[in-house]
């Protein structure tokens, strides 16, 4: 009976032996499976993240393209058309809207920087400076105090980096600022504000009159830029710091190539020296208001 007894529990305990092994070879290949899945992942994320950059790359070089054509527009510009700056001119036609191109979409912003009332151009330039400011706090119907905060903060020996700042270093409103940057802007030292480039309303407050405003708008119009002589001609009369020429423009470009889009604004600075004309980029900003906001 007792080996009868044990025959009956061998088999017992082959049967529970296989069933251990099946779930071991299961566990197995789940973990195999596992592996197998975690590394195909991987191999996706891979190729996925190579892809980006690539595609950023592509887009950092269709940018400096880009750019490269502004500074060769402009470096051409003071060879040929110094006399004065215009959105006649070439350098302004290079602006392209977005396009589609082989790789994505590529589009190109530029303009004259010195088109608005620059803020650093403020001290030293005494009453009459901070009167235009006055005019501008008043058109743009801006608090009264706006001006004053505005002159406080660029009496401090360094100057104004960027029009943003005015909200940590004068106390001015995100609202304020951006009301503003419609007629002023922030340019390293002092600048004229060219009359060629310079929207209607600012021409009101430099000549501290509306209809004579609107007249030399519509000469400009007509002939597409202005001259001394017809501004004489209109008789108007304009404060020291008026111009007819730039040094400084704002630029920016942006560029989609797949799922990648990029955009970098830049400040390029022109000047002549012993070598000739130069173009050179003195800022740049990968942000959304760049170093120099450029009009609508």
């Amino acid at each position: 009976m007792m080996r009868g007894a044990a025959a009956w529990r061998q088999p017992v305990s082959r049967q529970g032996q296989s069933g251990v092994v099946l779930i071991n070879v299961l566990v197995i290949l789940a973990l195999t499976s596992a592996m197998v899945f975690a590394m195909i992942s991987l191999s996706d994320l891979s190729i996925a993240r190579s892809q980006r950059f690539s595609e950023a790359g592509q887009a950092q070089a269709l940018i400096a393209a880009g750019e490269a054509s502004a500074m060769v527009a402009l470096r051409r510009d003071m060879e040929e058309g110094a006399a004065t700056d215009h959105p006649g001119e070439p350098w302004a036609q290079i602006a392209q809207a977005e396009v589609r191109i082989d790789a994505g979409r590529f589009a190109l912003q530029i303009a004259d920087a010195q088109g608005l009332f620059n803020l650093n151009s403020l001290p030293g330039s005494g009453a009459a400076g901070a009167q235009i400011l006055q005019r501008i706090v008043a058109v743009l119907d801006l608090p009264a105090d706006v001006g004053p905060r505005i002159i406080a903060r660029l009496a401090q020996p360094a100057p104004l980096e960027r029009l943003a700042d005015l909200v940590a270093e004068a106390g001015l409103e995100d609202a304020e600022v951006t009301r503003l940057a419609t007629l002023v802007t922030v340019l390293p030292g002092r600048t004229e504000v060219n009359v060629n480039t310079a929207p209607e309303a600012l021409l009101a407050v430099l000549a501290d009159n509306p209809v004579q405003a609107n007249a030399l708008a519509g000469r400009r119009a007509r002939n597409g830029f202005l001259t001394p002589a017809d501004v004489a001609a209109a008789r108007v009369i304009l404060p020291p710091g008026v111009g007819y020429t730039s040094r400084f423009f704002a630029l920016r470009v942006t560029v989609t190539v797949g799922e990648t889009t990029q955009t970098a604004a830049s400040l390029l600075q022109r000047r002549r020296d012993a070598g000739g004309p130069q173009v050179a980029v003195i800022a740049r900003d990968s942000g959304p208001g760049g170093p120099v906001p450029l009009p609508d």
